[in-house]
C-alpha cells in the first residue's frame, strides 16, 4: 500500500549502478518503512478526529461568547448615550437658569426698552441653541422662553399704546378736552424707541396701533369742530354773510395744523419710507371721507339761502385754496387733495351768479311801482351789499368764473337787454379772462342787470322818458357813490369796462332826463341871419322881418320851455338831495347857451320892446338855476 505522494520504483531497476546483492537488505528496510507509514496514517487519522472534535468546540465557544461581545458593546453605547443626555441635561439646566433670571424681571414690566430688548435678545440665543435637541425638557424650555418673549413684547406693546393714548385724550360727555396736534419731543423719542423695537419683535403691531389711537383722536376732535361748523347759525350782517365769522374757518385751520403735524411726527417715530406712507395712510383714512361729508352738509345749508349764503360758499372756498397750499408747502406727500373734495360746494357758488341776476329781474319786475319820490330802490342796496362782498373774493371768483368762460356762460342776456345794456359782444368762449378782469365783467353784468330791469320798469310806469331817466339816475348815483366808497370795488372796475359801462348808462339815463331841457337848448342855438346892404357907407346890414321874428319866437319858446322846466322840476320830491343837486348841476348846461345868445340879442336889433321877448338876464337865470338845488 502507497500512500500518496510516494514515486513506487521497479524493482528489477537498479540505480546508481548497484547490484542485485543488495536487494534483500533493501526490502527488509522498505517493509519496515510501509509499518512505519501506517501508523503514521493512523496517527494522522487519530489527529484529524482530534481536529474535527476541536473545531466543533471552537464554534461552540464562538457561539458562546458572542452575545457576551454584543452586551458589552450595548453597554458600551448605553455609557455614551447617558453621557450625552446628562451633558444635554446639563445644556437644558443652563438655559432654563437664563429662563429663570430673566423671568421676573419681565413679569415686573418695569424695565426700559432697551433692557427689554437685551432680555429678548438672551432668550432667542437660547432658543437656538436648544433647536434640535430631543429632550423634552428642553422642548418645555423652548416653549416658555417663547411665551416669556411675547410677555415682553406685550409690555412694550402696553407702554406704547399707553404712551400714544396719553398724548391723544378723547373727551368723553360733556368734558372738554383741548384739542392738540403736538406732540411732546420726549414722548416722540420714546414712540420712536418702541417703534424701533417692534420692527425687530413685532414688525405688524407699531403702525397699526399707533394709527388705532391717533386716527380716532383726530377724527374725534375735527367731527366736533366740523359738527359745530355744520349747526352753527350763519353770522348775516344787513342779511348778507360777514367774511371769516363761519365755524368753519377753525375747523379748516385745525385740519390743516393736524395733517401736517401728523405728517411731522410720524416722520421722526417711523424710518422706513414705506413705514411713514403706511402709518400716515391708515392715520388719516378716514379724513378725506369726513372732510367731504362737512362740506356736502354745509353745500346743503348754503342752497337752501343761495342769493345772501353764496358769500359762504366763497369764503369756505377761499379757505381751502388757502389751506391746500399751505398744506403742499408744509408737507412732503399731502395724503389728499383738499380742493377736489369742494367740487359740490364749488358748482353751487358758479349756481349763485346767475341765481343773483335771476333774484335782481324777479325783485324788479315784482314791484308794484317805482317810488314817485325817486328813492332808491331796496334791490339797489341789496345789489350794492353783494357787489362790495363780491370784491372781497376777487381772486376766488376769479377762479370760479373763468371754467365758465365768456359772460355768456352766466349772464341771463334777458330779450330787451340788446337795446337796453350796455353789454357787447355775443359772449364767444374767451380763455383770455384773467383776474379781476373778468370779475369787473361779472359786477358790471350785475350793475346792468339792475339798471335796465329798472328802466323797463320805469318805461311800463311812465309815458315821458324824464321820469324813466330820473328812475335810472336815482339809483345809478348810489351805485356810483358805494363804488367811489370803496377803494377795491373801484380797483376791480377799473381793471376792465366797469367804469366805462357805468358811464354809458349814466350818459344814457342823463340824455332821457334832459329831454326837456335839449328842447329848451335847442331855442338858444345860433340861426343863419340874412341882412339887406346897407345905404350908408361902411354901414351894417339890417336884419329882414322874417328873421326878427324867428328871434321873437326863439325867445318866448324858451321862456315859456324853461319855465315849465323850472316848475316840472321844483314840483319832484326828491328823498335824495344829491340826487336834486346832481340834476341841477347838470341842467346848468343851458346857462352858457343863453349867456351867449343873450349878449348877442341883448342890443335889441330884434325889436325895439326887447323886454317883451327877454324875461332873463343871465343873473336871474342863474339865480332860477341855482334854486333848483
Amino acid at each position: 500500500m502507497s500512500r500518496p505522494g510516494m514515486i513506487r520504483t521497479p524493482t528489477n531497476t537498479l540505480p546508481n549502478g548497484a547490484s542485485s546483492m543488495s536487494l534483500p537488505a533493501t526490502s527488509a528496510s522498505t517493509v519496515a518503512l510501509e509499518q512505519a507509514l501506517k501508523k503514521t496514517d493512523i496517527l494522522a487519522q487519530h489527529i484529524a478526529v482530534s481536529l474535527a472534535r476541536l473545531g466543533g468546540a471552537s464554534t461552540t465557544i464562538e457561539n458562546a461568547i458572542k452575545p457576551i461581545s454584543g452586551s458589552t458593546q450595548t453597554y458600551t453605547n448605553i455609557s455614551k448615550n447617558v453621557e450625552a443626555t446628562v451633558s444635554e441635561l446639563e445644556v437644558v439646566r443652563s438655559y432654563q437658569a437664563v429662563f429663570e433670571e430673566e423671568e421676573p424681571r419681565i413679569r415686573r414690566g418695569n424695565l426700559e426698552v432697551v433692557e427689554y430688548s437685551q432680555s429678548i435678545s438672551r432668550l432667542k440665543a437660547a432658543i437656538k441653541s436648544l433647536e434640535g435637541s430631543p429632550l423634552k425638557s428642553s422642548q418645555q424650555v423652548t416653549l416658555r422662553m417663547n411665551q416669556l418673549i411675547n410677555t415682553a413684547v406685550s409690555n412694550v406693546r402696553d407702554r406704547y399704546r399707553k404712551a400714544l393714548i396719553g398724548v391723544s385724550p378723547i373727551s368723553k360727555g360733556d368734558n372738554n378736552v383741548e384739542f392738540v396736534t403736538e406732540i411732546p419731543e420726549a414722548t416722540i423719542k420714546d414712540l420712536s424707541i418702541m417703534v424701533d423695537f417692534f420692527m425687530v419683535t413685532d414688525a405688524s403691531a407699531a403702525a397699526p396701533i399707533y394709527a388705532d389711537i391717533r386716527g380716532k383722536y383726530i377724527m374725534h376732535n375735527l367731527s366736533v369742530l366740523s359738527e359745530t361748523a355744520i349747526k352753527t347759525e350763519i353770522k348775516r350782517v344787513n342779511g348778507f354773510y360777514r367774511k371769516g365769522t363761519s365755524s368753519f374757518k377753525l375747523y379748516m385751520d385745525t385740519l390743516l395744523k393736524a395733517m401736517v403735524a401728523e405728517e411731522k411726527i410720524i416722520r421722526k417715530i417711523f424710518k422706513a419710507t414705506a413705514d411713514i406712507q403706511g402709518a400716515l395712510t391708515a392715520t388719516l383714512k378716514d379724513l378725506e371721507k369726513s372732510f367731504q361729508a362737512a362740506l356736502q352738509a354745509i353745500n346743503i345749508v348754503i342752497r337752501k339761502n343761495l342769493i345772501t349764503d353764496c358769500f359762504y360758499a366763497f369764503d369756505v372756498i377761499e379757505q381751502i385754496h388757502a389751506a391746500s397750499g399751505e398744506l403742499l408747502l408744509a408737507t412732503e406727500n399731502p395724503l389728499f387733495n383738499l380742493e377736489s373734495c369742494s367740487k359740490e360746494l364749488r358748482k353751487t357758488a358758479q349756481d349763485s351768479f346767475q341765481e343773483i341776476l335771476r333774484h335782481i329781474e324777479a325783485v324788479v319786475s315784482g314791484l308794484p311801482g317805482l317810488p314817485i319820490d325817486f328813492a332808491v330802490l331796496d334791490i339797489t342796496k341789496q345789489v350794492m351789499g353783494w357787489v362790495m362782498r363780491l370784491a372781497d373774493y376777487d381772486t376766488t371768483l376769479a377762479s370760479l368764473l373763468i371754467p365758465l368762460g365768456s359772460p355768456a356762460a352766466w349772464s341771463l342776456r334777458l330779450s330787451y337787454q340788446s337795446t337796453f345794456s350796455t353789454a357787447t359782444g355775443s359772449g364767444t368762449p374767451n380763455s383770455s379772462y384773467m383776474g379781476t378782469e373778468i370779475l369787473s365783467l361779472f359786477i358790471s353784468e350785475i350793475f346792468d342787470d339792475l339798471l335796465v330791469n329798472i328802466e323797463a320798469k320805469a318805461r311800463a310806469q311812465y309815458k315821458k322818458v324824464t321820469r324813466v331817466g330820473l328812475q335810472v339816475i336815482a339809483n345809478l348815483l348810489y351805485v356810483e357813490r358805494a363804488v367811489r366808497s370803496s377803494t377795491v370795488v373801484l380797483a376791480v372796475l377799473t381793471s376792465g369796462t366797469g367804469v366805462d359801462r357805468l358811464d354809458k348808462v349814466r350818459k344814457r339815463a342823463l340824455n332821457m332826463f334832459l329831454d326837456g331841457w335839449k328842447v329848451c337848448a335847442s331855442y338858444l342855438m345860433d340861426v343863419t341871419i340874412v341882412r339887406s346892404a346897407s345905404t350908408a357907407s361902411g354901414g351894417k346890414g339890417i336884419m329882414s322881418s322874417k328873421d326878427r321874428d324867428v328871434i321873437k319866437e326863439k325867445f318866448r319858446n324858451f321862456n315859456t320851455t324853461f319855465e315849465e322846466l323850472i316848475a316840472k322840476f321844483k314840483e319832484y320830491n326828491f328823498a335824495d338831495t344829491e340826487l336834486r343837486r346832481y340834476l341841477a348841476k347838470e341842467v346848468a348846461f343851458v346857462s352858457p347857451l343863453y349867456q351867449r345868445f343873450y349878449e348877442k340879442h341883448k342890443s335889441g336889433e330884434f325889436s325895439k320892446h326887447t323886454e317883451k321877448y327877454i324875461k332873463y338876464n343871465k343873473l336871474q337865470l342863474d339865480q332860477l338855476l341855482a334854486s333848483l338845488t
